[in-house]
Formats: structure tokens, C-alpha cells, sequence
């Protein structure tokens, strides 16, 4: 009993730290005008060129994020857990005081730095935390407690959007939406550092294997026989070991199309929508968008995670992995149906928002099944390293291209709709509205992409299937 609370209060934790790491990342698409701004005063560029350099921001970010949290998902085999947690806070901390600093200092160069560094510190995190919650979860709820820990990503980046847009045009001004998130995040740095019960602070190959469906009380049993240490092997050979599971990268290859899509359309979805009408300003727009972000993913997160507990939770492993890639492929057809029938509906706000709705409610049901699909891949001390070698290749594919790739075209196919100063106040473009066709163009690639992930999906389910019936299973 005493070790489920600890694990409970850690779940709380890890879901607050989450929070503001997501939180982090909605601020600069939540304020676009703002920023684009920024960037043409500080850099002395053109209009035409604001897009590339804003999309540059969030992918330096991500860019730093995916190489980091492959030495974090290996170092987790030899080292506390907790410590790389706290390691990467504190370095997370610093990064916010650069961004914040950056506006006062009126210094792209500060900025972008700050981005880099807090992809790094987010990063320890990031690969630890889903091995740790499917590794100590209640097993009737592993799947669910999975599905809130991801319903905080896509709220996190809703509040973000929210809370950028109203700092950004406030007096305070961006600086110090940064500057309050270091002050939030340092005591749970330090929680992480020195309050952490040891036999839960254990490095990969010292930890305990948990099978999934041992019940609590032989689980317990487990956590009393901690094993001697493997032998450390090269962080290549660990690495190869993992990718080269073919349901692995083929989950992979389509989490990649979708965050593709996905951070293509944070970054630049509230800027598409003021300049196709949807809205008139840019925090209507982020409130809205939030909003919507927020509800779908609090309904379509969890009720993934609870679906697949419902369907799989009494099964074999191998089966489990079967239902989360089944699950998964499914909702994301219908979602990505949705979502193109929603840019279809353009730009009448009413019939957009339902379907954009619908749509996200159905792919935010895929991120626990996928977690779940992609850790089942492996065995349990390589876990974390499975998820930062996951992370690495999601991001090097996926929206570390996107934000540049989506800002190029938006740059290229709808000029003007770059920020301009009006009566002192930071606005996009009137002009904005003749380059309508453009940014439709622009805002339907992201959505068409998804059909990659589809497929890829599509293709892991098959191979599963035909796995279990040769070793008969039957269905």
C-alpha cells in the first residue's frame, strides 16, 4: 500500500513537470505575430523570410531534444534515473531565464540558444518518465495512467498557446512568460534531486523486470530482489539491437508522419487561421485553438489508454502490443479523415472547429497505444533507451523538418502574411487575405502527410497478426 501511494504521488509529479515542459513549448506558436516581429526586428530580414527563422525555433528545439535524449536513454541503463531527471530541470531552468532574457536584450541569437538548451534539458525526462509509469502502474490502469501522463502534452501545448498570447500582448510581455516558468519548475528540479524513495531511483540494469501481469502484490515481491548488474555494452550496440525490430520502426516511421504534421500545425495553425478569417486576432485565435486542443485531448487521451485496458489488459504481451498497433491504426484513419474534411470546410469557423474536434479527438487516443507498442518492442532494461532512440528518429523526421519545411511554404506561397506594426500595436498584414489560396495549399500538406502514418501503421498490424497466428493465437 505504502509503495502505491509513493508511485502515485511520483505519477502526480511527473504529470506537473509535463505540464510546464509542454506549456514551454506553446508559447512562440501561441504568439506568432509577436515573434515573427521579433524576428524581423532583431535579424534585419525581409517580411517574406519571417517563416523560416520562426519554424527555425521550434526545430532547433526539437533538434537538440532528439540527440540529447539518446545519451539520456543510455545513460538511464548505468545511472539513477532521477538524477539525469533533476541533471536536465535545472539545465531546463537556465534555458527559460535565456529566453526571457532575450527579449530585454532584443537578441534572436540569445533566443535560439535558449531553445537548444531547454530541448537538452527537457530531454532526461522525456525518456525516462513512460518506462517508469508502464514499469510501477497499477496493471489495471497501466494503460490510463499512461493516456493522462500524454493528455498533459497536448494541454500543456493548449495552455501554452493561451498563455503566450495573453503575456505576449500584456505589458509584462513574453520575457516573463519564460521567466515564471523557471521559478515554477526548480522545486520539482529539486524534488526529483534529493526526494525520490531509492528503490525507485535503481539504473536499468539494476532495476527489477516487471512482467505485465503480475499482480501488485508479486510485483512488490520483485522490488525486494534487485539483480546483479549486466555487463555495459557500447551505446551502438544497444542501439542497433533496438532499431532494427521491424514493428519498432515501423511504429516509428509513423509517429514521425504525425508529429510531422502535428508540429507543423502548432507552430503555424493560429497564424493560418487569422490569415484564412477563421479569426480576427491573434489571442482569439490561440484561446480558441487552445481550447479545442485542450478538450480533445483530455476526452481522446485517456479514453484511448481506458479502451485498450478495457481490451488488453488480461492478455499476453505479445497480444497487448497486437491491440495498442490495431487501436492505434484505426484512430488514426478516422482521425485523419476528420481532419481533412475539416480543412475541406474552410474557412466557415463553425463547420471547421467541429470537425478539427472530432479529428483530434481521435488522434489524441493513439499516444498511449503507441508508447505501449513501441516499449513492448523491447525488454524492460532497455526501455528507455527504446524511447530515446524512438524520440531521436521521430524528431529528426518529423518536426524537425516540419516547422522549417512549413515556413518555407507559407513564405513561398502566402508573402504576406508576415507581422507589420500598425498604430504602434504588432499585427499580421492586412494583405494577408489576398494569399488565402496559398495558405489553404500550405495548411492541407501537413494533413495529407498523416496518410504515411496510416499506412505504416496499417503495414506493423499485419505483421503482428500474421506473428501471433503462426504461433497460434487465434482471433
Amino acid at each position: 500500500m505504502a509503495a502505491m501511494a509513493a508511485t502515485s504521488w511520483i505519477f502526480v509529479l511527473f504529470c506537473a513537470i509535463n505540464l510546464l515542459n509542454y506549456v514551454d513549448r506553446g508559447i512562440i506558436p501561441g504568439a506568432p505575430t509577436q515573434f515573427q516581429y521579433f524576428i524581423e526586428a532583431t535579424m534585419n530580414i525581409a517580411v517574406t523570410q519571417e517563416g523560416f527563422y520562426l519554424g527555425l525555433l521550434a526545430s532547433s528545439f526539437i533538434a537538440s531534444y532528439a540527440v540529447f535524449i539518446m545519451l539520456f536513454g543510455y545513460l538511464s541503463i548505468f545511472m539513477k534515473p532521477f538524477r539525469l531527471i533533476a541533471i536536465g530541470l535545472f539545465m531546463w531552468c537556465i534555458a527559460m531565464v535565456m529566453c526571457g532574457a532575450a527579449k530585454g536584450y532584443q537578441s534572436f541569437g540569445l533566443l535560439l540558444a535558449g531553445r537548444i538548451l531547454s530541448g537538452i534539458g527537457e530531454s532526461s525526462f522525456q525518456c525516462i518518465a513512460p518506462p517508469f509509469i508502464d514499469d510501477h502502474a497499477p496493471p489495471s490502469t497501466r494503460t490510463l495512467w499512461m493516456g493522462v501522463f500524454f493528455t498533459l502534452t497536448s494541454a500543456g501545448t493548449a495552455l501554452g498557446y493561451a498563455y503566450g498570447a495573453v503575456l505576449s500582448n500584456s505589458s509584462w510581455g513574453w520575457g516573463w512568460a519564460y521567466y515564471l516558468e523557471a521559478a515554477a519548475m526548480l522545486p520539482l528540479a529539486y524534488i526529483c534531486l534529493m526526494g525520490i524513495p531509492a528503490m525507485y531511483d535503481q539504473p536499468g540494469n539494476t532495476a527489477p523486470t516487471h512482467d505485465h501481469k503480475l499482480d501488485e502484490e508479486q510485483g512488490q515481491h520483485l522490488l525486494q530482489k534487485v539483480p546483479e548488474p549486466t555487463t555495459d555494452r557500447s551505446f551502438w550496440l544497444e542501439s542497433y539491437e533496438v532499431m532494427v525490430h521491424p514493428v519498432f520502426l515501423l511504429s516509428v516511421l509513423g509517429s514521425a508522419a504525425f508529429t510531422f504534421s502535428i508540429s507543423g500545425l502548432g507552430v503555424f495553425g493560429p497564424l493560418f487561421l487569422i490569415g484564412l478569417g477563421v479569426f480576427e486576432h491573434e489571442t482569439e485565435a490561440s484561446m480558441v485553438f487552445g481550447a479545442l486542443v485542450v478538450v480533445s485531448a483530455v476526452i481522446g487521451t485517456p479514453l484511448g489508454g481506458y479502451l485498450l485496458d478495457l481490451s488488453a489488459h488480461q492478455v499476453h504481451t505479445t497480444v497487448r502490443q497486437y491491440y495498442a498497433l490495431r487501436q492505434m491504426a484505426v484512430l488514426m484513419a478516422v482521425g485523419t479523415a476528420l481532419a481533412i474534411v475539416a480543412w475541406y470546410g474552410l474557412p466557415s469557423k463553425a463547420w471547421f472547429l467541429v470537425f478539427v474536434a472530432l479529428a483530434l479527438v481521435f488522434l489524441f487516443a493513439t499516444p498511449s497505444c503507441t508508447a505501449i507498442a513501441v516499449l513492448l518492442c523491447v525488454e524492460p532494461s532497455r526501455r528507455p533507451l527504446a524511447v530515446a532512440v524512438n524520440t531521436l528518429l521521430i524528431h529528426a523526421l518529423g518536426d524537425v523538418p516540419s516547422p522549417i519545411i512549413l515556413g518555407w511554404l507559407k513564405d513561398r506561397y502566402a508573402p504576406n502574411c508576415g507581422s507589420i506594426e500598425v498604430g504602434g500595436a504588432i499585427v499580421l498584414n492586412p494583405r494577408c487575405s489576398e494569399d488565402a489560396d496559398g495558405l489553404l495549399l500550405t495548411f492541407l500538406f501537413p494533413l495529407l502527410w498523416m496518410l504515411w502514418t496510416v499506412l505504416a501503421w496499417g503495414v506493423a498490424v499485419v505483421l503482428v497478426r500474421y506473428r501471433l497466428v503462426r504461433e497460434g493465437h487465434s482471433f
